[in-house]
């Protein structure tokens, strides 16, 4: 029955055309505001792309840089490898040869003793046949001359070490000889010393032997001897007495000087006292009383650095906390200016707070939600009662549509504009 009277009334036909046109003005700004949302979250996904584009150029050069030094440290790798193995090839071969070469110094040393008298021949005459007989015991020949040339140079190397023996030997006698000789010029006085020297050098000469040295020893001796006799009859002898008495003079000297340096020395001691022996250990005191200042300085310090770092670990807390305080009341805020953006103004007898906990309700049972009769040209003259309202079609309102659908509830300004239409639509 309600459809038929809509459809044969012209104002609800009228009526029908300023919905759509309410609808029409509803969804145009609800389509911007898409639209520039869309074109946001756009632009921010293409700075994202960005980013991670720049981020994986950045992983991939890094990645070519450390496959660059993979490549290198394997190639180091096996051309070590390679060298290692060189090695212990040659290694291998050195060790082959001289176990070789042992096997056949016994057969050489066997059959050089067994050995008998024998002509080697070298070049072999060709025959008559035609044929040339191969070489006759090569390989002994190759043998023994290895055995000939070895004796040889152990020969040389033992000569060798006898002369580097000898040649030592005589260099240090000649040092000791020279020795000697200096200091019999310069003071012919001591002849117990002399005479150790003496026996020293004969030794010397003897285990060198006399075939080395000529005899150089003993004629230094000689020399030494009729230098002592001439010596002793020139008349410079009464000199010596004077010698004496120099040195003497000058131990004297030396002892007088010590003596000086030592009484100078308890002279400064009594003017200059010690410390007793309990202030002996007062800069020892001093130096652990500065110790203990340094200590308790740095514990001062660790203490105010704990402080410190304490009240930078709160603040960088209660920072972050402020953020997402900041973040949440942010959010809200938004959210209540987009709800606040509807086509019609709100009652002033519906409460904010009765608002949200109806949105809250709505959300949390959305099958529960209050239906409003639908208004017809016919039920506008009649009065409406109780138990006809059981009997009417109810639809939700618009803010529940929205609620229900989870989509955002905006009002226009031309809505919120004209007082009439805020009559004609019952929210």
């Amino acid at each position: 029955m309600t459809h038929k009277q809509i459809a044969k009334s012209p104002e609800s036909h009228m009526r029908a055309q300023d919905s759509t046109e309410i609808l029409n003005s509803l969804i145009e700004p609800q389509e911007n505001t898409r639209s520039f949302s869309r074109r946001l979250f756009r632009e921010d996904q293409t700075d994202l792309t960005k980013s991670l584009q720049e981020q994986l150029t950045e992983k991939d050069l890094h990645i070519a840089r450390l496959q660059d030094a993979l490549t290198s440290e394997r190639k180091k790798c096996a051309r070590l490898q390679s060298r290692c193995n060189q090695q212990g090839a040659e290694l291998k071969r050195r060790e082959q040869q001289t176990n070789r070469m042992k096997e056949k110094l016994p057969q050489l040393t066997d059959r050089q003793k067994h050995r008998g008298v024998s002509i080697e021949i070298l070049n072999v005459l060709p025959k008559w046949t035609g044929r040339r007989e191969a070489g006759f015991k090569t390989a002994k020949a190759d043998g023994r001359i290895e055995e000939a040339l070895r004796l040889l140079l152990d020969r040389r190397e033992a000569e060798l070490r006898e002369a580097m023996k000898l040649r030592h030997g005589l260099t240090t006698l000649l040092h000791m000889l020279r020795n000697n000789m200096a200091q019999a010029i310069q003071d012919s006085s001591n002849t117990g010393v002399e005479e150790t020297e003496d026996n020293v050098l004969v030794q010397s000469e003897q285990s060198l032997g006399d075939h080395v040295t000529g005899g150089v020893v003993q004629e230094w001796m000689q020399v030494q001897k009729t230098l002592r006799e001439l010596m002793a009859q020139s008349p410079i002898a009464p000199e010596t007495d004077q010698e004496k008495l120099l040195v003497h003079l000058e131990e004297e000297l030396e002892q007088s000087r010590q003596l000086i340096r030592a009484q100078q020395q308890l002279l400064q001691e009594s003017v200059n006292p010690p410390l007793p022996a309990v202030l002996m250990d007062c800069y020892y005191i001093e130096e652990w009383e500065r110790l203990q200042d340094h200590w308790e300085e740095f514990k001062r310090q660790r203490r105010s650095f704990q402080r410190e770092r304490q009240a930078f670990t709160e603040a960088a807390i209660r920072l972050g906390r402020e953020k997402n305080e900041f973040e949440q009341q942010k959010a809200l805020r938004l959210k209540s200016d987009f709800l606040n953006f509807s086509p019609v103004k709100k009652n002033t007898q519906w409460n904010r707070r009765e608002s949200t906990a109806l949105s809250d309700q709505r959300v949390a049972a959305p099958d529960q939600l209050s239906m409003s009769p639908c208004v017809t040209p016919s039920s506008e003259g009649s009065e409406v009662t109780p138990g006809s309202c059981q009997n009417l079609v109810m639809t939700p309102n618009t803010p529940e549509l929205y609620s229900v659908l989870k989509l955002p509830y905006y009002r226009s300004q031309q809505m919120l504009g004209s007082p009439e239409e805020h009559h004609t639509w019952p929210f």
